[in-house]
């Protein structure tokens, strides 16, 4: 069959996907059955199904084929902002995109053998102890952020890294690469999607590392703004 019926079965199946005629969560037709009630080959399903997966309407799961979700919505989240305040600017950015949200702590932990990138980061000695938190950001449910955040034990036992003690100098860093098998599953992409990494660092009055929070995000839920306070570098070159 000509791939010309591309456009007329994708719109199709994305139509059915919005009004619920494929609920969220149930898996779509196997593709034999999609290619008799179509009458089209199994090139136009596959590249519907690509094109699907794209915009985040669809998953493949193992063993059942590919899912139904529910069509993506977008956040704004600021990076430049208290670390205290993170969970209700979290919840606020749901809100003002109609949905619901939280940032829940996961595990916090000792690391006696932090990696080398840790420790350079937070301008430690190697084998310095640090103390790291793990915390999900999800909308309505599904998971879109992965945020790790690191201290040295010395400072987080004096309550030295508290965010109030810097002085709003911000050091951010952002890298595009492909997700992980691992983050792929918990953020629901194809494992070829790309994720965004985040590093940023928080410095006090004396341009010592108070903290590193490192951010993985799906960038088609989360869009990175930065609107509450200026990231610069500690050397006083403006961050971008």
């Amino acid at each position: 069959m000509p791939t010309a019926r591309f456009p007329e079965v994708l719109a199709d199946l994305r139509a059915k996907i919005l009004d619920g005629t494929h609920p969220e969560g149930e898996p779509l037709p196997h593709t034999e059955d999609l290619m008799q009630a179509y009458g089209v080959g199994r090139y136009v399903i596959t590249t519907v199904m690509r094109a699907l997966k794209e915009e985040g309407l669809v998953w493949r799961v193992a063993n059942r084929g590919m899912i139904v979700q529910r069509p993506a919505i977008t956040i704004e989240v600021p990076m430049a902002i208290e670390r205290r305040d993170e969970p209700t600017a979290w919840a606020a950015a749901c809100r003002r995109a109609g949905t619901t949200g939280r940032l829940t702590p996961q595990t916090m932990r000792d690391d006696n053998n932090p990696a080398e990138q840790i420790t350079q980061l937070l301008h430690l000695t190697p084998g310095v102890p640090i103390i790291t938190w793990e915390l999900h950001g999800d909308i309505g449910g599904l998971v879109v952020c992965l945020d790790q955040t690191f201290v040295s034990k010395a400072l987080h036992e004096a309550d030295a890294f508290d965010i109030e003690r810097s002085n709003g100098v911000m050091d951010l860093r952002i890298n595009v690469r492909p997700a992980s098998p691992q983050e792929a599953a918990q953020f629901r992409i194809s494992r070829n999607s790309s994720v965004l990494d985040l590093l940023r660092v928080t410095y006090n009055d004396t341009g010592q590392p108070l903290q590193l929070l490192k951010r993985t995000v799906n960038p088609q839920r989360v869009r990175i703004i930065d609107q509450r306070l200026p990231l610069t570098s500690p050397l006083g070159d403006s961050v971008s």
